[in-house]
């Protein structure tokens, strides 16, 4: 394997000002309740479009056909009030990884209060990130190889907050996140480790050292 010159893609989902601003303006209109971890928050219920707000806490956004994480949901944010998704939610839902504090809603609802506070280019602009963030997802499920989407996911890892990067190996991040067999990641990361690309103790992933580009 030989390092490239390329720069490190941004693979984490950010949030815009917009994304803030808006969970900021909607929150005195909302009520806000403590949800545990490991509930599943779906973007339609019984045929009507929800919507969440998300004050704090650890959420993933999961792919419902073959329970893949597609990613960690940075917060605040607010999750359903755009149109992006199709009425059923594209098989997608939110999953709580720790106690979050979330306001449900109905998209319409939502769509009442942004109308009613003019909040119109705030939501636009937040519509813009999220259609930026589906791409990126797009990118990272469709790399051309085991390796490119072993380095998504590792750039993705070390992104996420320490308390969840501690707590999970990074081979069963891949693998939460991937069709990549778990033979296929352990080889990977085995050579990466060997050739000084990534330094990993106990399974958990410690620090990246100039991840090449090609494999």
């Amino acid at each position: 394997m030989k390092p490239r010159d390329n720069a490190e893609q941004n693979t984490q989902l950010l949030s815009s000002q917009a994304t803030l601003d808006l969970v900021e303006k909607l929150s005195p209109h909302v009520t806000y309740v403590k949800v545990p971890a490991r509930r599943r928050l779906y973007y339609s219920a019984k045929g009507v479009d929800m919507c969440y707000l998300i004050r704090s806490g650890l959420v993933h956004i999961r792919r419902d056909i073959d329970e893949i994480v597609l990613s960690l949901l940075p917060t605040p944010n607010i999750a359903g009030i755009t149109n992006l998704l199709s009425k059923t939610g594209a098989g997608l839902f939110l999953e709580t990884l720790s106690e979050c504090e979330i306001a449900t809603i109905t998209t319409e609802h939502a769509h009442k209060l942004v109308d009613d506070l003019n909040l119109w280019e705030l939501m636009a602009k937040h519509v813009t990130k999220v259609a930026s963030n589906i791409y990126l997802l797009q990118v990272r499920l469709t790399a051309p190889t085991a390796y490119e989407i072993v380095r998504f996911q590792l750039f993705g890892l070390m992104r996420e907050p320490e308390s969840l990067r501690d707590k999970t190996s990074a081979a069963k991040y891949i693998m939460d996140r991937t069709h990549l067999s778990r033979s296929s990641v352990m080889k990977i990361l085995a050579q990466l480790k060997q050739g000084d690309y990534v330094q990993i103790e106990d399974g958990i992933l410690k620090a990246l050292n100039n991840l090449p580009a090609r494999y």
